[in-house]
């Protein structure tokens, strides 16, 4: 790979701005509270979760109830603790009441809030193991795994066959080769994720992962692996676009020709030979 072509990406991504990320809600920040209290029942509060969220789909009623502004915040809490009773954990009830006592613009708003908080209850179960930098790199790399394999990716995602026999693929993939936590994330992603597709809804629980860890997740596409220099200079380079540390997943596609293509949150810049030729094209034909 050109060093000039490389060093010219470096410099490109260093003279675009900051892309910090936003502050954390209070309610965010209570249910960290919460759980950081229950840290080692954090993967069962996940669960609860989880199943909760999956109610919230199934009786409409109760999404609305739960939602509706013409009851107070107590009448909401009061309600919600009617519901679960002492049948989940603790500190998943108490998490689910922070959030009904919330004003949410659309029922379906706090279900993806409570599948959130499930998404980061289970990666704070595997911080507080020590694991979290390995369930990062493994979501990652499952969902690259997804990505190259299209009969593998159409059985995952395949809503006529049976929850279990999709339930029982991923752990024929994963279990007792990944972490506990990346189990139940990929599960999760496979069975339970909404709009999104699968490759999005892993992506997305990554980014979850590095946000704990107080860094971005960039995304960099390169046609050879990158050398431990020019990964130092990228790293900076990105660092200083994002405000903040960044962690770089690292994709080799020997198709693209010289430079990089770096993903970071919802923008992408594009360095590649390729994409400046076809840049130059277009341009030519323009004119």
């Amino acid at each position: 790979m050109p060093q000039d072509t490389l060093g010219d990406s470096h410099a490109e991504l260093g003279q675009q701005g900051s892309l910090a990320s936003t502050r954390r809600s209070p309610l965010e920040e209570g249910f960290e509270s919460i759980v950081d209290r229950a840290a080692d029942r954090a993967s069962a509060v996940g669960d609860a979760l989880f199943a909760f969220a999956n109610l919230l789909v199934s009786r409409p009623s109760v999404r609305r109830a739960l939602t509706d502004t013409g009851r107070s915040a107590d009448d909401r809490e009061a309600l919600l603790r009617r519901l679960v009773g002492e049948r989940i954990e603790a500190a998943a009830t108490d998490v689910l009441a922070a959030a009904v006592r919330e004003r949410w613009p659309r029922p379906g708003d706090l279900t993806a809030a409570v599948e959130e908080f499930g998404v980061r209850s289970v990666l704070l179960a595997g911080r507080s193991a020590g694991r979290l930098d390995t369930v990062e790199e493994e979501i990652f790399r499952f969902g690259q795994v997804v990505r190259g394999d299209r009969e593998l990716r159409a059985a995952l995602i395949d809503r006529a066959a049976p929850p279990e026999a999709r339930r029982q693929l991923v752990r024929t993939l994963l279990e007792g080769k990944a972490a506990p936590e990346t189990v139940v994330l990929v599960e999760h992603a496979v069975l339970d994720r909404r709009e999104r597709s699968l490759e999005a809804e892993l992506a997305r629980v990554a980014d979850f992962a590095a946000q704990l860890r107080e860094r971005r997740v960039a995304v960099v596409h390169v046609a050879a692996p990158l050398t431990d220099q020019h990964r130092e200079r990228l790293e900076r380079a990105l660092a200083t676009r994002a405000g903040g540390p960044v962690l770089l997943n690292v994709i080799v596609e020997p198709g693209l020709v010289g430079g990089i293509k770096v993903e970071l949150g919802d923008e992408v810049v594009d360095g590649t030979v390729t994409s400046r030729l076809d840049t130059a094209r277009r341009q030519v034909v323009v004119g």
